[in-house]
């Protein structure tokens, strides 16, 4: 019997933003994401990680074997500081060298607007956010990451901002494909998104503007 692949959404599972997926593969445990909702001000712009702890206010590191960051949008990662100095994670957090070198300016930029501009409390400081990139695995596109000796993910290019990346997760012979947001049509300083040809058994993909019908690239720009 094959063991069945479990998707958690622990944020945006019904609105945009505060991006966090929990997946269980193979007996391995990923966090996709860990983004932070821009239309709150108090828990609930975090994800909900009672949904990992066994429990409440335990460290999130013995349940989880890695987190995969897609892109340096504070949707997508805002919440990682929270997650990693506040809620208690000490394992490893992966995502591209761009996204790496640009998520921490963003989360001090955020810091300071949240902490010293409105006054808010429970939220991390500058030094939590050193203390988390410093967890931080930097990978190459295409660069293949053997997390343990059954675990290996890869990232590959995804257009929408400098850095993001789709991953491909291989747990022994199951994988899935997570693409968080990614652009098919180039424009002028980002490519399309590409990936392998590939038969994921689970494909998480971003559907933000799935129903909507885009004029052509040409038409935008004549319009601009």
């Amino acid at each position: 019997m094959t063991e069945e692949i479990r998707v958690t959404p622990l944020g945006a599972g019904q609105d945009v933003g505060r991006s966090c997926l929990l997946v269980s593969i193979g007996g391995k445990n990923l966090m996709l994401d860990c983004g932070m909702h821009m239309g709150y001000n108090d828990e609930r712009r975090f994800p909900d990680f009672s949904f990992i702890e066994d429990t409440p206010g335990a460290p999130l590191t013995p349940h989880l074997d890695a987190v995969i960051i897609s892109h340096f949008h504070l949707d997508h990662c805002g919440a990682l500081p929270y997650m990693t100095e506040m809620v208690g994670y000490s394992g490893p957090i992966y995502m591209t060298h761009p996204t790496k070198a640009i998520a921490p300016i963003l989360l001090e930029d955020m810091r300071r607007v949240a902490v010293e501009r409105k006054g808010e409390s429970n939220f991390f400081t500058s030094a939590m956010i050193k203390e988390c990139m410093k967890k931080v695995v930097a990978v190459h596109l295409h660069q293949v990451i053997r997390v343990d000796e059954s675990l290996e993910i890869k990232a590959y290019y995804a257009g929408h901002v400098l850095g993001a990346a789709m991953f491909q997760v291989k747990v022994g012979n199951r994988s899935i494909v997570y693409t968080g947001d990614y652009n098919m049509t180039p424009d002028r300083h980002l490519g399309a998104a590409w990936i392998d040809k590939c038969r994921p058994d689970l494909l998480i993909t971003e559907s933000t503007y799935a129903t909507t019908v885009r004029d052509s690239k040409r038409c935008r720009e004549r319009d601009f």
